[in-house]
């Protein structure tokens, strides 16, 4: 699984695309360029795996409750529906409750849908004590109920790299499986045989 996250207004180069291996794309909801047409056409007929994301911050975000979120995403969703549509929460509150909340309003709405969930890196100690698989954190549990990919950033504001080894370590010390967490890295800083998500077709070297 190599997917990149692509900007608002961006038409990405797929052929471009291909020589990082990247075999899907998160185009952002709510943006012009996002639409069934682009997706089924453009992204899906091409042989790429084809998503969406919400990004925190945004206005359907801000002031929103759980319920509010993942009801303006499931219309969304429904809106852009091409086969295999996956969807993804840039979700960064430090809040349990919040978090937990947004994923199972969602998962009401939508009991089977692709989805995952990129938070910063190194969030683990608000998540819940280092632990075991066999005994999480109440909220562990609650996403794991959830079914959700988890996709830690392997970069900070400015884009400094994370290790992802470190940064997967500090889930999979909480009780998370390490099956069900992809590194999100920086995509003007890719590592040999990379796997997971990209941010954004934007940052990719160009020759």
């Amino acid at each position: 699984m190599r997917y990149v996250w692509t900007d608002a207004g961006d038409d990405p180069d797929v052929t471009h695309g291909d020589t990082f291996g990247i075999n899907g794309y998160f185009m952002p909801m709510f943006d012009s360029v996002t639409t069934k047409a682009y997706l089924r056409d453009e992204i899906a007929a091409k042989g790429h795996a084809v998503g969406i994301y919400i990004g925190h911050g945004w206005p359907q975000y801000v002031g929103k409750t759980p319920a509010q979120i993942a009801a303006v995403v499931s219309a969304e969703y429904a809106r852009l529906f091409v086969p295999g549509l996956k969807v993804q929460f840039n979700l960064e509150e430090h809040d349990p409750e919040f978090v937990a909340s947004v994923l199972e309003e969602w998962r009401k709405l939508r009991p089977v849908t692709n989805t995952s969930w990129t938070m910063e890196g190194m969030q683990g100690g608000w998540m819940g004590p280092v632990t075991t698989f066999v005994d999480p954190s109440h909220f562990v549990q609650r996403i794991l109920e959830c079914r959700v990919r988890l996709c830690p950033q392997c970069f900070i504001g400015n884009m400094a790299r994370r290790e992802s080894d470190v940064v997967l370590r500090d889930l999979t010390r909480r009780g998370f499986p390490e099956h069900i967490i992809s590194p999100f890295y920086d995509a003007a800083n890719l590592g040999v045989g990379w796997d997971g998500f990209a941010f954004t077709f934007g940052r990719l070297p160009r020759p």
